[in-house]
């Protein structure tokens, strides 16, 4: 009997060693990897779970956990199926970004965190001539100055597009404000070149050689942005036409026929609720004002440079000028207008969206806040415990 217990003692500290060096995978996940570039559908499952839950905790939550080089989703096997065959790039799980360290300058922070995640995701990159042209429509062009440059509405784009004609010597001036924005989009609409225009060889070598820029700004506020100057705006007569009209239409209770036919007096709660819809639906892209960044840009597609933020907007447009030996070609201001929504604005904004469709909606935008290392705002962590919705971002 002593001799049986003396073996026990052993073999009980023999696997207490192999556990704590780590060779032997006790805990193994068999948890699945998502493929990035279907990621709406990801979001689509986890919005149609949070549409068939009754009672009880929210389960959407994600929890992470790393396994070589990917990134595992732990406790979905209710919404993710174990046999996914995307044969896609793979899907940035979201989560808090905190890789970048403090002492670091904030852009290359943004860099070094994008990089970080699609590495950790695609740890082999596709090689650049074999991107679909149709990934690349967004990238703008200056073959003078070696730039490509990912434009996003709602992120200092029509001064973006200016500065752009500039650098490319269609227009002999030195400062963006002196070309009006109906030059940009009639009289120099043909100048402005995309890397989809080019041949697919020409594509890989400005892929590989020249400097590759993107711009970006919190992801719920550009929202806000977006449908004070789409859906607000009466100056916006398409945008009421094809999005304010039918969203009267579906979300408004007892919707007169004036108010359908005018599509002018959208709520913020009503697009919202639309916004959420169609990436569950997934029937059709969203309007590229409200699109996600990743899905414009195709950060782990497209190695970028430099990742600017609106937040400082014209110190990054200088050092991406400085960059290319072009300040004196462009002079500041670059930008008319770099005013943010406070922290106060956006929270009025959004206490009039119901916790469960704030907590859907974030969802939606989550890829973007972990890629361009953005907090979740507080406004966002504030409304959803007081709607009892129980949340890690």
């Amino acid at each position: 009997a002593k001799l049986i217990l003396v073996f026990l003692n052993i073999w009980v500290l023999a696997v207490v060693l192999v556990v704590s060096l780590g060779h032997w995978r006790v805990f193994e996940s068999n948890d699945p990897v998502i493929g990035y570039d279907n990621s709406h559908l990801i979001v689509m499952r986890e919005l149609k779970e949070e549409g068939q839950r009754k009672t009880g905790p929210s389960t959407s939550n994600i929890s992470l956990s790393h396994n070589g080089n990917t990134l595992v989703v732990a406790g979905h096997a209710g919404i993710f199926p174990h046999q996914i065959n995307y044969n896609q790039r793979p899907f940035i799980v979201p989560a808090e970004a905190s890789f970048a360290s403090a002492d670091r300058p904030a852009v290359d922070t943004k860099v070094a965190n994008l990089r970080h995640w699609c590495k950790q995701q695609h740890p082999k990159s596709t090689p650049y001539e074999n991107i679909p042209k149709s990934k690349l429509s967004s990238i703008l062009v200056d073959e003078r100055h070696k730039l490509l440059f990912c434009q996003i509405p709602g992120v200092a784009i029509n001064e973006w597009r200016k500065i752009m004609l500039i650098l490319s010597g269609v227009v002999n001036v030195t400062s963006p404000g002196a070309i009006s924005g109906g030059d940009v989009y009639g009289k120099y609409a043909k100048n402005s070149k995309r890397l989809s225009d080019y041949g697919e060889k020409e594509r890989g070598d400005m892929l590989n050689t020249f400097y590759k820029v993107i711009f970006v700004r919190e992801p719920l506020e550009r929202l806000v942005i977006a449908y004070r100057s789409k859906l607000q705006n009466k100056a916006s007569k398409y945008f009421h036409r094809a999005f304010g009209s039918p969203i009267i239409k579906k979300y408004r209770k007892n919707a007169t026929a004036a108010e359908i036919a005018a599509g002018t007096d959208v709520l913020f709660s009503e697009f919202v609720r639309f916004i959420i819809d169609n990436e569950y639906s997934g029937r059709e892209a969203l309007n590229e004002h409200w699109e996600q960044y990743y899905k414009q840009c195709h950060p782990c597609l497209v190695n970028y440079d430099y990742v600017g933020v609106f937040e400082n907007v014209e110190m990054n447009i200088a050092a991406v000028l400085d960059t290319l030996k072009a300040a004196e070609v462009v002079k500041p201001p670059y930008v008319s207008d770099t005013k943010t929504l406070s922290s106060s604005e956006l929270t009025k904004v959004y206490s009039d969206i119901k916790a469960h469709e704030l907590n859907n909606l974030f969802k939606v935008f989550s890829v973007d806040y972990t890629l361009f290392g953005y907090q979740c705002p507080s406004f966002v962590h504030d409304i959803l415990q007081k709607g009892h919705i129980f949340h890690d971002y």
